[in-house]
């Protein structure tokens, strides 16, 4: 949802939007994972709400893998 709402100019267009407290809504939701984890998601989150193209698989799979649902096969 917040991909759909971030568009480059936006901290011009709303002084109140803050890149960084949608990425703090995102983390909050994880629930308790370690601090590597959570820097991780914080990038992986960063980097989808400013060009989810780029980064969904990455951050589906990374998603999945907190959850326990995907142990990912690293080597391609």
């Amino acid at each position: 949802m917040l991909a759909f709402l971030y568009y480059p100019g936006i901290e011009v267009d709303d002084p109140s939007y803050s890149l960084g407290e949608d990425i703090d809504w995102c983390l909050a939701r994880l629930g308790d994972v370690s601090d590597a984890e959570r820097e991780r998601m914080r990038a992986l989150f960063e980097r989808a709400i400013t060009d989810p193209t780029a980064t969904r698989e990455e951050l589906f799979t990374a998603l999945a893998e907190l959850d326990g649902v995907l142990i990912a096969d690293h080597h391609e």
